[in-house]
Order: structure tokens, then C-alpha cells, then sequence
């Protein structure tokens, strides 16, 4: 792959338009430090040492895209609590454009609390209402939609769903049928618990345990090289004929990615990873890179060498983090071949599912 090639792609990347229709989260991070146990049950006692927020879920692929420097439009929800104004505040500073983002009274802001020991996450809480969005508020969002691709403002959407109530099988059918009457591409970022097999996406991006839950098929650890993962082989062609994507993305953890299209053998992409603390965020981060790349007309298999580069940066840093165009230039030409993570086969065996 040309680092030159890759390079050039990137530099379009400001040039792009993006939607982002998804579950908005806040993750929240109480960071401290562990140095005894508890006496009145076996568990760490934290001393608290500081507190942090990052946008998360749907609102995590909207800070990865907007970092590339990506007009970045947002559709979604939010209660009204101070989480809210926390997340809508955080996307403001990413220069997020958050005109199709709602306000739901009644409904809490999905935040998810990290508390962190060191490096080590020992506990997470979730505040959620995963309850289907009301009828006339999702016919507001889908119209404030409509209104962006009409004008053209979006030349490509990204669909993020964590299951949290936002997505329908209905809504998502009523989103790839006017994007596909006005000539935007649809990736689906998905969740196992919705079926949302619906003709029309130019990209699905399961991990490989989702990818096997989608297919109805029992998992099965990963073999290498990929020729010999009969399972995921099987998996990634059922995904095909069911789904009908024009690209499927399955990534694999410390494996890196598969790459699988129509008529096409499957590409293997082994990870970028030098190190892994956490894999928090890493899906969010390949979805929004790989739609970005294809919208800055990458094909495929460029699309998905960018997005593996990005996801290699992000899984190296603690908390649900970005990648920059700083370091995903750094990282594009430092990569060499015979260094840990190069396309020779040698990727380090640490990584998790992204």
C-alpha cells in the first residue's frame, strides 16, 4: 500500500461531509488509585484523584470524524440532565454541526462511568433508557435528515447503533431509501440485538463476535492466516448474501481486519498495534475513518488500511479516545515492513475485539 497514496486521501479529508445518525453517549471516567481491600466486601478501595468526560457511542464517531477535520453533522438524542449539556457541549468544541440532535424530556442521557484504578478498569456503570424513541420524535429527527441530504450538506451517513432505542428496523429502511434516492452512501456500524438486514448499505463493520451473532452462528476463536478461518469465511459470505452490503468489514482484534466483498476473495489486513491499553471506542474509530476514506474516494482496501492505522493508534491510549492527523500521518510513514504489526504476518497477540 503507498504511504504516498494514503497520505494524499487524508488531505481530503476536510473537504468531506458526513452525517452521524446513532445512540449518543457520554463516557465518563473516575480515575484514581488502588492500594488496598475493602473490609466490607473483597474489592479495591479507589481513591479518587480526578474526573473526566468524552463523547461516546454515536457521539465517539462524530469526535473521530471531526478530528480528520470532516464537516460532521449529527442526528440523535439526548435527555435533559446535565449529561446532556456535557456531551452537547464537548461535540460543540469538536465543531460538530448538532442541529438534528434532540432533546427528549422524560428521557435520561445514556452515559456509561468508567471507574479506572491505574490503567485497570475495575467497575462500570450505566444509566440508560433503551426504550424505542417515541413516534413523533422520530419522525422529527428523520425529518431534520431529510432536510441535510436534500440540501446536499451530506454526502455520506454513518449509522451507529449500540441498541439503545434511537434505530428501528423501520427508521433505518426510511434512512437507506432517501439516501439512496440522493446518492449518499450508508455504513452500518451494528448490534447483534437488532436485524437490520436491509439492502441498500455500502458498508457493514461487525466485530468478529458480533459478525458471528448476525450470521446465527456459534463463535468460534479466530484462525490465522485467514485462509484457514473456515468459520469466519463461512460467517463473512453469510453476511454477504443475508445483509447485502457492497463491503463488509469484520474486525478481528489482535488479528486485524477482514475485508469481504461480492465476487471478490477475502483481504486479511493484520492490526497496526504496537501496544494495547484499551479497546474502548475502537469500533466507532474504524467505521469513521473507513466512511471517510470512501467518501474521499479511497477504495477498500485503502479505506481499510487508513482505518486499521487509526484503530492501531487509539487502542494504545486509556479511555475512549481520538486518533489525530498528526499521528496518523506519523504512523502511515513509519510504518515499515519487519516492524511489529507490518503486513508480514507478525501482529502482536494482545489486542481485543475492536
Amino acid at each position: 500500500m503507498s504511504t504516498d497514496r494514503l497520505l494524499s486521501l487524508m488531505q481530503r479529508f476536510p473537504d468531506c461531509r458526513l452525517g452521524v445518525v446513532g445512540d449518543l453517549m457520554l463516557d465518563r471516567y473516575i480515575w484514581g488509585r488502588a492500594t488496598r481491600i475493602s473490609q466490607e466486601a473483597p474489592v479495591p478501595v479507589v481513591q479518587v484523584q480526578r474526573e473526566s468526560a468524552t463523547p461516546g457511542g454515536a457521539a465517539n464517531v462524530v469526535r473521530n470524524l471531526t478530528a480528520m477535520g470532516c464537516r460532521t453533522s449529527v442526528f440523535g438524542i439526548v435527555g435533559e440532565d446535565r449529561y446532556a449539556d456535557n456531551l452537547l457541549e464537548a461535540l460543540r468544541q469538536c465543531g460538530a454541526s448538532l442541529g438534528g440532535v434532540l432533546t427528549v424530556p422524560g428521557r435520561g442521557t445514556t452515559v456509561k462511568t468508567r471507574l479506572i484504578a491505574g490503567n485497570q478498569q475495575v467497575a462500570r456503570i450505566d444509566r440508560e433508557d433503551a426504550s424505542p424513541l417515541d413516534g413523533a420524535f422520530r419522525n422529527q429527527l428523520l425529518g431534520a435528515l431529510r432536510t441535510r441530504v436534500e440540501r446536499g450538506e451530506v454526502q455520506a451517513l454513518v449509522l451507529e447503533d449500540y441498541a439503545k432505542g434511537l434505530l428501528s428496523r423501520d427508521s433505518v429502511a426510511e434512512i437507506v431509501e432517501l439516501c439512496r434516492g440522493h446518492g449518499v452512501s450508508v455504513a452500518l456500524d451494528p448490534h447483534p440485538a437488532n436485524a437490520f438486514n436491509i439492502p441498500g448499505l455500502r458498508l457493514l463493520t461487525p466485530n468478529r463476535a458480533e459478525a458471528f451473532a448476525l450470521a446465527g452462528r456459534y463463535y468460534q476463536a479466530g484462525v490465522m492466516p485467514l485462509d484457514r478461518d473456515l468459520a469466519l469465511l463461512d460467517v463473512g459470505q453469510r453476511l454477504l448474501a443475508l445483509w447485502q452490503p457492497e463491503l463488509l468489514l469484520i474486525t478481528l482484534g489482535a488479528d486485524g481486519m477482514a475485508l469481504f466483498q461480492h465476487h471478490s476473495r477475502p483481504l486479511h489486513i493484520p492490526t497496526k498495534a504496537r501496544q494495547v491499553f484499551d479497546v474502548s471506542g475502537a469500533g466507532d474509530t474504524v467505521i469513521a475513518i473507513f466512511a471517510l476514506a470512501l467518501a474521499a474516494a479511497a477504495t477498500p482496501e485503502e479505506a481499510a488500511h487508513l482505518a486499521n492505522h487509526a484503530a492501531g493508534i487509539v487502542v494504545g491510549k486509556v479511555g475512549t479516545a481520538t486518533v489525530t492527523p498528526e499521528e496518523l500521518v506519523d504512523d502511515i510513514r513509519g510504518d515499515r515492513d519487519g516492524e511489529p504489526g507490518a503486513d508480514d504476518g507478525t501482529a502482536p497477540k494482545e489486542q481485543t475485539e475492536a
